[in-house]
């Protein structure tokens, strides 16, 4: 089949149009820079929109962060519940989207075949096209490949990982066993308590348990105000409060965590232990074997089950890019604060990480950085450069302080606090204004006349 071939050479590519995209939108928006964006799907807002194949969104699905500490930068959310829910989210996306005027600049039902490196630009393949763009930015999304650990034995019932269940109805006179304890898996183990015949979790190990309300407020927020602790402190008040808050968790059934409080990802969930400690859910250990409809765990202990759920998490994938180019973290990116390649000065990755804090405003500071980057690149300031120099000589751990447990999930881990003081630290070298509500103003103003910049 022919291909043709088009010159885009003085443009940037984004693959994606859920939250990553858009947030890199909006900034070559506010920094004059011409781009294309080509989403697979027939409309915004990437894994939160519920009829995007693939999605691991179902239908209770809610944020863990809270409504104040979620939005993008100078569009907050409109008011409501501490945690906004699924629907809440897409239609916040697309007020954000037809706020700033991004949609036409989005082609939709366009899935990016295949990226390649070529004279120092890049070729990217789309509907029987090759654009040549001078960067492409990957913003596709991490959640989209499930991992499945490998059990000894087969299973003879319905088994699946979590981003294929969307409703509460799917355990309706069933046993059911989740596998995980992340907030996916905890939110879908409470559903199955409410709804199934019978329901377990299975746990490799401890974890702590935070409500997502504290002292009459989301726990984020309680968080960010006592962000002057130092982390140490920090930690062993949380510690000790969640100890007299909850107890002791071997009292219901749990596995005692060998690792001390924040050195994991955040289980913000207010319902578990109370699922659990009224029966409707009951914890087991790492599975040992597999045997039919029958599940034995390291424990000795087995139970006999219609359906597995895999809530097991995700490996970041680009089915679009030759996997040498990116440099790998377990199951992320180990890239130069997430997002800027050592291999390529121009290809980036854009939200392929684990946090323990809202994601929306952290993506739009990984989007600032990208666009400061490339504008430097073509007004030829030098900062670019500079940032690949210190790229090259710095890890970029942005795991800060806290000893992370070893696991793939957070080889590629990123603190909010300190990525914001990386943040800070790295623009200071850079000579770059921190990026403020009043930069998205004329946007807002004047969206339509934004085209220009594109055409």
């Amino acid at each position: 089949m022919h291909t043709n071939v088009i010159d885009c050479k003085d443009r940037h590519c984004i693959i994606g149009a859920g939250p990553s995209g858009l947030a890199q939108a909006r900034a070559f928006l506010a920094m004059g820079l011409p781009f294309d964006v080509f989403e697979r799907h027939k409309d915004i807002g990437g894994l939160w929109d519920i009829d995007n194949p693939g999605t691991p969104v179902y239908a209770n699905t809610h944020f863990v962060s809270s409504r104040t500490e979620s939005g993008f930068m100078g569009f907050p959310f409109p008011p409501g519940a501490d945690f906004p829910r699924r629907e809440e989210i897409i239609a916040y996306l697309h007020a954000f989207s037809d706020t700033y005027g991004l949609k036409k600049y989005i082609h939709f039902s366009s899935e990016v075949e295949r990226v390649e490196q070529k004279d120092g630009f890049w070729q990217v393949t789309v509907q029987n096209q090759t654009r040549v763009y001078r960067s492409v930015i990957c913003a596709s999304g991490m959640h989209w490949e499930p991992n499945f650990p490998k059990i000894p034995g087969t299973f003879n019932g319905w088994q699946r990982h979590s981003k294929d269940y969307r409703n509460p109805e799917e355990f309706k006179n069933q046993r059911v066993l989740i596998i995980g304890a992340g907030n996916s898996g905890c939110d879908i183990a409470t559903e199955a308590a409410r709804n199934a015949q019978e329901a377990y979790i299975s746990m490799r190990r401890g974890y702590h348990f935070l409500p997502k309300t504290m002292f009459g407020k989301p726990a984020d927020i309680y968080e960010r105000e006592n962000e002057w602790m130092p982390f140490r402190f920090r930690q062993w008040v949380f510690g000790h409060m969640l100890n007299v808050l909850l107890g002791d968790l071997t009292r219901y059934g749990l596995q005692k965590p060998k690792h001390r409080i924040l050195e994991s990802q955040p289980i913000l969930n207010s319902d578990i232990l109370s699922c659990i400690s009224h029966g409707d859910l009951r914890p087991k250990p790492d599975i040992q074997r597999l045997d039919g409809s029958t599940v034995h765990f390291v424990d000795g202990s087995s139970i006999d089950v219609d359906q597995i759920v895999y809530a097991t998490g995700y490996k970041a994938s680009f089915p679009y890019l030759n996997t040498e180019h990116i440099e790998w973290a377990g199951h992320g990116v180990a890239h130069f604060m997430t997002c800027f390649s050592r291999k390529h000065s121009n290809l980036f990755t854009l939200g392929f990480y684990e946090g323990n804090a809202a994601v929306f405003p952290h993506l739009e500071l990984f989007a600032d950085m990208i666009a400061r980057y490339l504008l430097s690149q073509e007004q030829k300031t030098g900062q670019d450069k500079r940032l690949l120099e210190i790229a090259n000589k710095e890890q970029g751990d942005l795991r800060g302080p806290i000893q992370m447990i070893d696991s793939p999930r957070h080889s590629a881990y990123c603190d909010w606090l300190t990525f914001r003081k990386r943040v800070r630290k790295l623009y200071r070298k850079l000579g770059w204004p921190m990026p403020v509500a009043e930069d998205f103003t004329t946007l807002r103003n004047c969206s339509d006349s934004l085209s220009q910049i594109t055409a």
